[in-house]
């Protein structure tokens, strides 16, 4: 899910931030709380392809191999796949107490349609995992306190959960603590925490986060307005295929902010956004075919967009494009 805030505008970056399938929490004094520090146990090389192997690890009760079967049959990697069996595998290992195992099956429970879902179940194993220190397992926590869902919420408890499930580096958390301190609805805003959490997420590669910290680059966000920096973050998020980056890394070169001007690559990166359904970027695509910007000018291309946008964007986009038509406008959409 993504927070998307359309506005046009010429020669302008004004962008909002995007917020990623997880929830947005409140403002408390948990921030200064201490992480529990955790390893995660990652698949055994050795043993991950082996079917045979793991089956004597877990006939001899090995709770690492029995979280490892449970991930084969989850995936269907070595055996046919079978979301009961891997439910199944991956309780006994929790069972044991290994927290990947927990929160597997937390995540399994949860998330896995193929199950009937067990929510308490599910609440029960993250919780277990998350107070061993699983930084995922700690996300959900939090994900879990701030909807509430057969809980009430309790939005302190949801910052601590996600505070510590950030300072253990999980990716996602930090990007949520980025998007928490920008937008102050729970929380003091605070543009520099904002920019702190964003970049630690950012280094690790998370795409949104890049395209965040592009954003915040782009404007001044927490940090001192740099479009070359702005357009390095942007090329990072693009490259791993996330549209709103690549729409936006197509306005830096549109404008040249950051970058060497090239109509060409400006109209490049707005095709890679329009065709994966950015509407902004196909309203870009109309624009740059409507006055022939990076392109041969092509009426019926840009008719194509144009009925594109507006059948995949609806009134919203029919009146952008129709604002632009009326003040002779190609129009730069940003995100």
């Amino acid at each position: 899910m993504f927070y998307k805030k359309n506005i046009v505008l010429m020669n302008m970056l004004i962008i909002s931030l995007a917020i990623s399938g997880g929830v947005i929490v409140s403002a408390c004094s948990a921030e200064s709380n201490e992480a529990t520090p955790y390893s995660m146990q990652s698949i055994n090389k050795k043993m991950s392809n082996d079917f045979k192997l793991i089956q004597s690890a877990v006939n001899q009760g090995d709770p690492q191999a029995q979280f490892q079967l449970g991930s084969m049959y989850e995936n269907g990697e070595g055996v046919s796949q079978d979301k009961t069996k891997a439910a199944d595998w991956y309780r006994k290992s929790a069972e044991q107490g290994l927290a990947d195992g927990q929160n597997a099956l937390g995540k399994l429970y949860f998330f896995n349609e193929e199950l009937e879902p067990v929510f308490n179940e599910s609440v029960k194993w993250f919780e277990k995992a998350a107070t061993q220190g699983h930084p995922e397992a700690q996300y959900h926590m939090g994900f879990f306190y701030e909807d509430g869902y057969d809980r009430s919420t309790d939005k302190d408890k949801a910052l601590e959960w996600y505070q510590k499930s950030a300072k253990n580096g999980f990716a996602t958390a930090q990007l949520e603590l980025g998007i928490i301190y920008h937008e102050g609805k729970w929380v003091n805003q605070d543009y520099d925490k904002a920019y702190k959490w964003t970049r630690k997420a950012a280094e690790q590669g998370d795409m949104e986060a890049q395209y965040n910290l592009g954003v915040m680059y782009a404007i001044g966000l927490g940090v001192k307005q740099h479009y070359a920096q702005a357009a390095m973050w942007y090329s990072k998020s693009a490259e791993q295929g996330y549209a709103p980056a690549q729409n936006n890394l197509g306005l830096l070169y549109h404008a040249g902010h950051g970058v060497e001007q090239s109509y060409g690559k400006a109209f490049e990166w707005y095709g890679k956004a329009a065709v994966q359904g950015d509407i902004n970027a196909q309203i870009n695509l109309w624009g740059a075919y409507h006055l022939g910007i990076g392109v041969p000018q092509d009426s019926d291309k840009a008719d194509e967009w144009y009925q594109r946008a507006i059948n995949e964007g609806g009134q919203e986009a029919k009146d952008i494009i129709d604002k632009l038509i009326a003040e002779g406008k190609a129009g730069i959409v940003v995100q």
